[in-house]
Order: structure tokens, then C-alpha cells, then sequence
């Protein structure tokens, strides 16, 4: 009876390594079941007015595919990036993202651009498909999609911390505010004030710019005029260099706090030094204040190869792209499957930063507080989210 029941115990314990061994292959299968080569989608603005932001997604996306390629690709499977130009035109970011689609990739990359993003947000989600953007509109990721995720900071963010920093930190009262007059800007515009009021604080104006203005001396005068003791500016980097330049041509003084493109380093390169000094933001991780030397040697790698200097959005999108390979590795090449995973991402460390998804999608919660110290942006520190 002792060997039957020996006999009866070897056997359950053989098929349960069986089993077990079963689904362990299984699960390290999965990502086999990825095609060869597996196709990512990406539209972004490469030439027009919007470029200068643009091409950012792409060198952050472009670089990690090309580093993931070389070292293997994912579970053997190399990447095969399809990158469609928008333009500075929603209706040409559709059709771009219709090019796209045709080709069916597994996820897409969108823009920062948020008007573009609105345009393509409802195409991308009856295909199904596992949508990432930096566009940084509050409302980009309230629009009830869940296949949306964004991995960089929102106005929604800026629009508490700026007026709270300018106010309760650095001391401004009357600030005057100027944003680029589309979705992006004027969304921040409104949050901004609205933050401006829970703080008792009221501005003494309020103005905007189209995105194609060259001259915004009439906005920056009747601030001026008006008594501002600060500016809070909200705009691309293009745009906001001319707003600096023709502060510092106008003789205006004033403290001035906006998003991450003050600071950024293709909005100082264009400047001088006297005209960047002193400009304040709050926003997503620069690389180049890092002290780390792996993070400014990745700067420079990324300069070298694009002429063009890294800013937080490059950083965004190449966190995103391995981000994915990490997903993809897992669950292998199921869209539902990432995208539940998207959903669940808690504490995934990035370059500079750790992500965590909440309800809506919103994946970064980690924020930088710069300033311009002639023509070298500083971190003062990081700051983040309520609640994270």
C-alpha cells in the first residue's frame, strides 16, 4: 500500500511539473507570436511651423527603435517604425493617421500637438489599437477612449503648479498671461486662471497669439501696461523665443513663468543670454540639467544624430518606446493585452522619472522646476502631482 500510494504521489507531482512546465513555455512563448518585423506607427509634424516641436517625437521614438534593433529587437523580433508627416494642419494629422492605419500597426505614437490628436483620437480607437501621445491638453486623455495613453505632463498639472509657484513662492500678484491661441494654449490659459482664482489672485490681462504671429509686441505692451509684476507665458518654442526676444527688444521687465518651452534647449539656442536670463518653468524632464553622466552622454548621442538638442518630450517618447518592449516581452503582440498592461503600469522607471497610469491614462506625474541661468537652464527641483 506505502508503494502504491508512493507510486499515486510521483505521478500527481510529475504531472504537476508537467503542467507548470507547460505554462511557463507558453508564457515565454507569447512573444513569439509577434510578427517579424513588428510594425509601430508614428505621425508627427516634420515640417511646417509645428516642426521645430515635432521632430522631437519622432528622434525620442526613432532613437530607442534604432537601440532596441540593434540589440536584438523584442524576443528576436526587430521593430519596423512607418512615420507619417502631419504638417501643421488636424486635417492632415487625420490623413496622415488614415495612412497610418492602413498599415496596421500593433501601437501608435501620436504627437504633443494636442489639436491633432483630438482630430485622430477617434479613428485610432474603432481600430483598436494602442494609442501613446505627449499631447499636453488636459483633455486629451477625458475624451473616453482606453486606448489613450499619454506619457508626458499635462496643462492640466501646469495649470495648479505655475500659478501656485509664481504666487505663494515667488511672491507675484498681478501677472499678466500669454498663450498661443489654439486648443494647447488656450486650455492652459483657462485652467491657469481658474488656479489664479482658488488663490485670490486675479490677472490684470489676459491675451493670446495665433500660432503664425510674428509679432506679439501689442499683447506684451498691454500687459506692461496694465502694472504686471509677471508673466506667465504659454507657448512652443518657436513662438516663445520671438515673445522673449521682443521682451527684451520692448525693455520689459518682468518675472516670467511658463511651460517647458522657456527653458528648452532649441528655444535657448536661439536666444542670447540677457534675453533668456531668469525665465522660469514648470514641466517635463530636460536632460541636459541632469548631473547623471549616462543621461547627458544619451543627450549628446541623441544631438549628435538629429542636430537637434533634446528636450522633454524626446525623453517621453523614448521612455514610451521601451516602456512597450517591456509590455510586448510579457504579454507578447495582443493589442488588448498591451493595453491592459498601459492601464496597469505602476512605478515602470524611465530615464528621469518613474510612470504610474491612473484612471484616465495619464501615465507621467513627475514635474521639474527650472531656471534659466543666462543661457543654461537649471533644475531648482522636482515637484509632483497632488497625490503621487
Amino acid at each position: 500500500m506505502f508503494y502504491l500510494s508512493s507510486k499515486k504521489s510521483s505521478l500527481a507531482g510529475l504531472t504537476a511539473l508537467c503542467l507548470s512546465m507547460a505554462a511557463s513555455l507558453a508564457a515565454s512563448a507569447e512573444p513569439a507570436s509577434c510578427p517579424s518585423p513588428i510594425p509601430f506607427g508614428l505621425t508627427t509634424a516634420l515640417t511646417g511651423n509645428l516642426a521645430l516641436l515635432g521632430t522631437q517625437a519622432r528622434n525620442g521614438v526613432e532613437f530607442a527603435v534604432d537601440e532596441i534593433n540593434a540589440g536584438g529587437g523584442i524576443a528576436g523580433k526587430k521593430i519596423a517604425l512607418t512615420t507619417e508627416d502631419t504638417g501643421a494642419s488636424s486635417t492632415d494629422a487625420l490623413n496622415a493617421m488614415n495612412r497610418i492605419l492602413e498599415g496596421k500597426p500593433l501601437v501608435i505614437f501620436s504627437s504633443m500637438i494636442s489639436p491633432h490628436v483630438f482630430a485622430q483620437t477617434e479613428v485610432v480607437t474603432k481600430s483598436e489599437t494602442p494609442f501613446l501621445v505627449g499631447a499636453t491638453n488636459a483633455k486629451v486623455t477625458a475624451q473616453g477612449s482606453k486606448w489613450l495613453f499619454r506619457t508626458h505632463v499635462h496643462d492640466g498639472q501646469l495649470a495648479d503648479l505655475i500659478p501656485e509657484y509664481l504666487v505663494k513662492s515667488l511672491g507675484k500678484t498681478k501677472p499678466g498671461i500669454m498663450a498661443v491661441a489654439d486648443d494647447y494654449g488656450l486650455g492652459a490659459s483657462k485652467g491657469i486662471q481658474a488656479s489664479l482664482a482658488k488663490l485670490k489672485v486675479t490677472p490684470v490681462a489676459v491675451t493670446s497669439y495665433a500660432p503664425s504671429d510674428k509679432d506679439m509686441s501689442a499683447q506684451l505692451l498691454e500687459i506692461k501696461d496694465k502694472g504686471a509684476d509677471s508673466l506667465i507665458l504659454f507657448g512652443r518654442p518657436a513662438d516663445v523665443t520671438l515673445v522673449m526676444k521682443q521682451m527684451s527688444d520692448l525693455g520689459i521687465k518682468l518675472t516670467m513663468i511658463g511651460n517647458a518651452s522657456v527653458v528648452a534647449q532649441t528655444t535657448l539656442n536661439n536666444l542670447s543670454a540677457e534675453e533668456a536670463d531668469g525665465g522660469y518653468a514648470i514641466g517635463g524632464m530636460i536632460p541636459q540639467t541632469s548631473t547623471d553622466p549616462k543621461i547627458l552622454d544619451w543627450a549628446k548621442r541623441v544631438q549628435d544624430k538629429y542636430k537637434v538638442p533634446a528636450d522633454n518630450f524626446t525623453v517621453s517618447y523614448y521612455d514610451t518606446v521601451y516602456m512597450l518592449k517591456s509590455i510586448i516581452e510579457k504579454v507578447g503582440c495582443d493589442k488588448p493585452a498591451i493595453r491592459d498592461a498601459l492601464a496597469a503600469t505602476k512605478d515602470w522607471k524611465g530615464m528621469l522619472i518613474s510612470y504610474q497610469a491612473d484612471a484616465l491614462g495619464d501615465l507621467a506625474h513627475t514635474l521639474g522646476i527650472y531656471r534659466n541661468k543666462g543661457k543654461t537652464a537649471e533644475l531648482t527641483g522636482p515637484i509632483k502631482e497632488s497625490g503621487y
